[in-house]
């Protein structure tokens, strides 16, 4: 299992459990339990991967419904996520499952590489299997790993944030879908964004939030003190500076800057913009890309 998934610690107690199909999930583990910030594509069963990194109590949480986040929910009896989301993981469960799996076996073909799961796994199975059990998180809920007892707080009334406790907090920001949530570490001052912010952003899906709606949004995160940030398809933590970055090139973005895109796997229809960074990123990264939908902007 561990050669399936490739474990790196990329700070204190975090840990990001990267897998072949190209996306990671991140472990966050507390004095007194752990959490889970999505599941990955569930062809291997991550669960076993968490527990050679600890045995505390485990908390999972999904950042959204897509099946590269979600589709290790399986192996959890019970899975956090933003009600919001609930169509986009029931249209990836019911109908787009299939699509991914011909998508890496076409690709893995073509350039000569064997399947992208492991050996022992049963595609029907994976087809079928679902979440057992979700419960819906709220915008802004906490979760202290500190805490002798596994409990979050289910009303407004949530724990006061400071480096005393381990405090995670869900942010709900709509942007790559409109149920997209973000977990901040109140300790560590790590954001998880999953794919709700990177250099790239695909907003094209129909599920996804309009750009205006995400570029205010992202404002928010202005009020934390976020020294790093993890998104799910890097194998590294990046400066917060992107923050501020994203929405100006939201800002500068036009179609005519822009040319047609096509989603490789269902061949969806949007526009990509590609914005140039001529050596301003700290993270070392050349380019802001957006995937977006001209009825979505």
């Amino acid at each position: 299992m561990q050669e399936y998934f490739k474990i790196n610690q990329m700070a204190e107690g975090i840990y990001q459990i990267y897998e072949p199909g190209g996306v990671g999930s991140s472990l966050i583990v507390g004095k007194r339990q752990a959490m889970l910030i999505d599941t990955g594509y569930g062809f291997a069963d991550i669960s076993k991967a968490v527990r050679t990194v600890t045995d505390l109590p485990l908390r999972v949480v999904n950042t959204h419904g897509h099946t590269d986040h979600a589709g290790g929910n399986r192996y959890f009896n019970k899975v956090w996520m933003n009600p919001a989301d609930k169509a986009t993981y029931k249209e990836y469960q019911n109908h787009q499952k299939p699509l991914v799996a011909a998508r890496f076996e076409s690709v893995r073909k073509a350039a000569g590489k064997g399947p992208i799961w492991p050996e022992d796994f049963d595609r029907l199975a994976w087809y079928a299997a679902g979440t057992k059990e979700f419960c819906w998180l709220i915008n802004g809920q906490t979760f202290d790993l500190d805490a002798p007892e596994e409990r979050c707080n289910q009303t407004f009334d949530f724990d006061e944030a400071s480096e005393e406790n381990h405090l995670i907090e869900a942010i709900f920001i709509p942007g790559h879908t409109v149920g997209s949530v973000m977990f901040f570490d109140w300790k560590n001052h790590i954001l998880f964004p999953g794919d709700d912010l990177d250099y790239s952003l695909w907003m094209h899906f129909k599920t996804s939030a309009p750009l205006y709606t995400y570029q205010k949004r992202l404002q928010q995160l202005e009020q934390y003190r976020i020294e790093a940030i993890l998104p799910s398809h890097r194998k590294q933590l990046l400066s917060p500076w992107i923050i501020k970055r994203m929405p100006e090139a939201i800002e500068h973005l036009s179609v005519e800057k822009s040319r047609r895109f096509f989603h490789p796997r269902t061949g969806e229809p949007g526009y990509l913009y590609k914005e140039i960074l001529n050596g301003e990123s700290p993270d070392g990264l050349d380019m802001i890309y957006i995937t977006y939908q001209i009825n979505n902007m």
